[in-house]
């Protein structure tokens, strides 16, 4: 007996001490959901509601005549969802009625969360069909205002502690109203208004209470009873809610009688329709806008499009009509661009930045007529190697600004790996040939990758890394993988880098100011208050005496290096640029740039593939023949050559690099270039 009485006793301890563990862990994993709550940008309905709209700006109105801004008419923002906010006071007594009856009976009572609802919802969970369901109404606006949608016990205490916090912060109307203006309706409607107006033609408070409880009905499953799709589904829901009604006392019989018996009668509206097509700009800067809203006010992505889907905002961009026109025009015309062999048209993107400010001025995602909303952004989207493009960026201006080379520095043009019992030498020219001692700007202008690889040795791999994705704001490199002389000095970065960023970087060398490349200036609610701002970002990472000698080595490539004879543009107005070719010859770059404007073109196949049947580098020719129609369109041209600083001149050297006395020389025996002729400061 005692044996037995002790037995218990250890029992009863442990399953006590197990049983105070099981409360312990529970509380403090219930706890880590305790602060949870819905953004307050998300819940800010009132201002919010109407179309987004877009606006630009003439040239000389883009630094501070902001009340100038001009609507740009064709753009919109269509996702396929349609929104029409009502306030809570034009909300009919039916329809809210409608909705309680069916969603929530017990939403006057309870303070977010329904326990008898949930305690029942968890049964079913464990013994049932592992559906939960028994959100609130409070719960279903977090679900409709959040990413939590999934089925699982961590989505559901996240949206019942959310729940709980609206339900402290907001009174009853106020919650109904938030939930009835984004709850899921079919067919693309968010809220009773979009569907009120989409259904019938009318607003909410023209419903009779059949169309309020066909309305309600959709919100337990909007694809099964969707009533344009399946009105019988949809009937006998609607019927369950009129039921509900009654039972709760909502209605009376009469009323129940005679709404059963009205049919599902639809009488769709036209106001609603497919939006327009929006230009390669807009999408980049909702893309934008979209970012910094999720980071901003550290929402997730989805809940960002809900906030600028919804409306209300106005979009001021940096978009420059003209530029983005010709660009529109261009890019959607396939007939200047080649076909290949196959019968296949390769794709392309442009980009133009204003290098002073970083403004993006204009922007082409892709060959072809703009068929879609958001499509893939060739320009802005997608990463592919940009080869010698990145050379100028991330070995010879650092290397330049350090004071490790300059104009007539020699560097040998010759393999640094032999390549030994392979038998095949590295790194190699894409001539295959090597010509022996070089200077810096005979390396530049024919773009030899012996020479860019014994720079970057000088730099340093990490200094250049740093440079590039630090200081010039190439985010696209990976530190792991990125660390070496095939991504740093010959342009073959692991994931790739994006036109946009490539491009961008090149604004350092205007002036030696590195200038964050921007698509809108910022962002207001419809009654003018600031929701983003984008200020320019902008820092010095170069002397101005390096930039200048980098862009007079950059001229030298379009008068003759590898751009040479290809660019018409420079007979009006100075040009400096770099060409590139990745590795396996599946992309071709051109970044050039004049005193006023900087733009980048890449080419090549969506799914990449060789480009030698097009022989020479064709985005050289599109880049001269855009820019070109842009400098004829506008009144860009009033500056026609590159700006020099004082400390900067140009002075003759010989051959081997010095700077002895060349009286009596041979001519060929030595050459001009340009250097600082002071410290840098």
């Amino acid at each position: 007996m005692k044996s037995f009485i002790k037995t218990l006793l250890i029992t009863v301890i442990v399953i006590s001490v197990l049983a105070s563990a099981v409360l312990i862990l529970g509380a403090l994993y219930i706890s880590g959901y305790r602060d949870r709550h819905v953004e307050d940008a998300l819940l800010e309905f009132d201002n919010r509601m109407g179309n987004t709209e877009f606006y630009c700006f003439n040239p000389s109105d883009r630094y501070g005549n902001f009340k100038k801004a001009k609507l740009i008419e064709d753009a919109g923002l269509d996702n396929g969802t349609k929104y029409a906010f009502v306030p809570y006071s034009e909300i009919p007594a039916d329809l809210i009625n409608a909705f309680v009856a069916i969603e929530d009976k017990r939403f006057y009572l309870h303070e977010g969360i329904d326990f008898l609802r949930t305690g029942k919802a968890a049964v079913n969970y464990v013994f049932g069909d592992g559906g939960f369901g028994g959100s609130t109404i409070t719960q279903q606006l977090v679900k409709n205002l959040t990413e939590y949608d999934d089925f699982s016990v961590d989505r559901k205490l996240i949206e019942a502690f959310s729940a709980t916090g609206l339900e402290r912060k907001y009174d009853k109307s106020e919650i109904l109203e938030m939930y009835l203006n984004v709850i899921n309706l079919s067919e693309g409607c968010r809220g009773i208004g979009a569907a009120s107006e989409f259904f019938y033609s009318k607003n909410p408070t023209q419903l009779t209470l059949a169309e309020c409880a066909t309305i309600a009905a959709i919100t337990n499953n909007p694809a099964r009873y969707d009533p344009l799709k399946h009105p019988e589904k949809n009937k006998q829901r609607r019927d369950l809610v009129l039921k509900c009604m009654l039972e709760q006392g909502y209605i009376n019989e009469i009323e129940y009688n005679e709404a059963v018996k009205e049919p599902i009668k639809l009488n769709l509206s036209k106001k609603y329709k497919n939006g327009s097509v929006n230009s390669w700009y807009i999408d980049m800067v909702t893309e934008d806008v979209l970012n910094d809203l999720s980071e901003k006010y550290g929402i997730t992505k989805k809940s960002a499009s809900l906030m600028l889907y919804r409306g209300g905002f106005r979009i001021y961009t940096a978009m420059d009509e003209n530029i983005q026109n010709v660009l529109d025009g261009y890019y959607s015309d396939e007939y200047n661009f080649p076909i290949g062999e196959d019968g296949e048209i390769p794709q392309s993107a442009m980009i133009v930045i204003d290098p002073y400010s970083g403004d993006i001025l204009g922007v082409a995602g892709a060959v072809g007529i703009k068929s879609a909303n958001r499509l893939q952004n060739y320009a802005t989207n997608a990463k592919r190697p940009p080869g010698s493009t990145i050379k100028p960026l991330s070995v010879y201006a650092p290397a330049l600004d350090r004071g490790l080379i300059k104009w007539s520095t020699v560097i040998e043009d010759s393999p640094i790996d032999d390549g030994g019992s392979r038998g095949t030498p590295w790194p190699q020219n894409v001539s295959r040939d090597y010509v022996g001692k070089v200077d810096v700007k005979y390396a530049i202008e024919h773009s030899l990758n012996t020479v860019a690889v014994k720079v970057l040795q000088m730099v340093g791999e990490k200094e250049s890394f740093n440079f590039l994705k630090n200081k010039l704001l190439i985010k696209s490199l990976d530190a792991k993988k990125d660390m070496g002389a095939a991504s740093l000095a010959l342009g073959q970065p692991s994931h790739g880098v994006t036109l946009r960023e490539i491009t961008a970087a090149y604004s350092v060398f205007e002036e030696g100011i590195m200038s964050r490349p921007r698509s809108y200036y910022f962002v207001t609610d419809s009654d003018g208050k600031i929701i983003l701002g984008n200020a320019p970002s902008q820092e010095k990472v170069i002397s101005k005496e390096s930039a200048a000698i980098m862009t007079k080595l950059l001229e030298t490539v379009v008068d003759t290096g590898t751009a040479a004879g290809k660019i018409a543009l420079d007979r009006n107005v100075s040009v400096a640029g770099k060409s590139g070719t990745s590795n396996n010859n599946c992309d071709r770059y051109f970044i050039g740039y004049t005193p006023e404007l900087l733009a980048g073109v890449w080419f090549g196949y969506e799914y990449p593939k060789d480009l030698s049947q097009f022989g020479g580098n064709l985005s050289v020719y599109i880049w001269d023949e855009v820019m070109s129609k842009i400098y004829e369109s506008d009144d860009w041209g009033s500056i026609t050559k590159f700006a020099v600083p004082d400390t900067v001149q140009k002075l003759t050297y010989n051959k081997d690099g010095s700077f002895d006395s060349i009286d009596g020389t041979d001519a060929s025996e030595y050459s001009d270039g340009w250097f600082a002729i002071e410290p840098h400061k």
